[in-house]
Parts: C-alpha cells; structure tokens; sequence
C-alpha cells in the first residue's frame, strides 16, 4: 500500500472524479462496488470518497457547460501552477474547457482536453493533496490517455508536463510510459482494437481490486458492461468495463 500526505509532483495523476447525470445514483454504485465511504464535504452536490479515512476520488455533477458530454471519469494531473500550465496546453494545442478556479481552500483546479479531445483535470494542492492512497482494492494505481493519434498525444504530454518517455514494446499497439521525478505515472497509447470504432479519445483511470472476474460480474449485475476482452498482463489481470451511465473505467488485479 502508498500513502501519502504531500503533494504529488507535477504530472502525476493526483486525483479522479466522475461526472455525473446522478450523482447519488452513481456514489451508491461504487460504494457497491468498491466498498467507498461517499459523503458530502459541503453544501455542493459532490462527494468525496474514501477508503479507511482516507480519500481515493469523488463524485459530482457535470461542470456547467459540459452537460451535453458523456458521464465520464476525469483524470487531474499534478501541476504547480494551474494557469501557466494552461497556457502551455493552449500552445501545445489543447484547449481549455473549465477555467481555473479555487475549491474553497483545497486548491485550485481546471479542466483541458488534449488536441485529439481527451479530457483531463488539473489539481494544485493547497489543503488537499488529491488523492491519499495507491495500490489497495479500489484506490487508483494508474491512468493513460488513449487515442488513435500515439504521436501527437505523446508529443503534447511531453511538452506540457516535462515527462521522460519510454515506449513499451510487445502490445498490438503503440504505448508509452511517462516518467515524473524518474519513476512512471501514467502512460499513453492507441485505442486497443477491441474498443467499438466510436470510442472517443480519453483518459482511463485503473482501480484496483482483488479479483478482476469478481469485479466484473458485480458490475454488468449492476447495470454496467464488460468493454473488450479481460486480459492477462505483466502487471495483473485487467479489464475495462462501463459503469450503468456509460463512465469507462478500468480495474485490475495487480500480479
């Protein structure tokens, strides 16, 4: 298990959150599946969710302005300083969509989309590190952003955050590892093949959990769905399912 009480450094996923059409609707679901504790810090609609007292993610209601997209997990990255971060994503050709704003004294946040349209959060922690724990069923152990575009996301990843790079070889499609304070924090990648042609390009969290085939059948009982094939990894056993609003998400049982 990691733990952790200072701020992650930047680049670092260092929080995720769904956005929700149900809030309510989907923290019951996750609790469910995850065994969170989801309660309301403030007068807001979203929960902060926890395992053993310590927080893992959250669960709100869509940014005004982005009600029309897909219920999603959204991915934060560690930054420094949100707005010069920002600028680096519009010359890199992002976008921003949610401009930067602070969370009563918690820390300031921002939500951009890379220039293949993957949605991802900037978080800069004040009193609020992000997310307090790693490695244990149902916290977050990695997240990538995928697309069909591996040069381009890469490249802008790169220049944004300052990343090392390192390609990983052996899969049916191209893959990167991305490096922060030399040890890798996330990654990115092509869409596998087994994704439906549709599937935009996006930022997918990996949770935890100590049983993989377990997991997925809570999840379509649930009203969800399996994504793809479960596949045996390097790392574990893994799958990619949707939560009953369509969220992608990833679980995987570390080897």
């Amino acid at each position: 298990m990691v733990e952790r009480n200072t701020p992650w450094p930047p680049g670092t996923p260092n929080w995720v959150d769904l956005a929700a059409d149900d809030p309510a609707a989907a923290a019951e679901f996750y609790v469910g599946l995850f065994g969170w504790n989801c309660q309301h810090r403030s007068s807001s609609d979203y929960f902060v969710c926890g395992l053993d007292g310590e927080d893992v993610g959250g669960i709100g209601p869509k940014q005004p302005g982005m009600e029309q997209l897909p219920s999603r997990w959204t991915t934060y990255l560690a930054t420094d300083q949100v707005e010069h971060t920002l600028d680096v994503v519009r010359a890199e050709g992002g976008r921003e969509l949610v401009a930067p704003q602070d969370i009563a004294v918690q820390g300031r946040m921002a939500i951009a989309a890379d220039p293949n349209g993957a949605i991802f959060g900037l978080w800069q922690a004040a009193e609020h590190i992000g997310s307090e724990r790693r490695s244990t069923p149902g916290s977050l152990v990695w997240s990538e952003a995928l697309s069909r575009d591996h040069a381009t996301a890469r490249k802008f990843y790169m220049a944004v955050f300052g990343y090392r790079s390192e390609e990983v070889g052996g899969y049916d499609t191209q893959y990167a590892a991305l490096y922060a304070a030399d040890r890798p924090v996330a990654g990115t990648g092509e869409l596998h093949p087994d994704m439906p042609p549709d599937t935009p390009p996006h930022w997918l969290p990996y949770f935890a959990t100590a049983a993989v085939d377990t997991t997925v059948a809570q999840i379509v009982a649930g009203g969800g769905a399996l994504i793809g094939s479960r596949l045996d990894t390097d790392f574990g056993r893994m799958a990619v399912l949707a939560d009953p609003e369509g969220a992608r998400f990833a679980v995987i049982q570390l080897g």
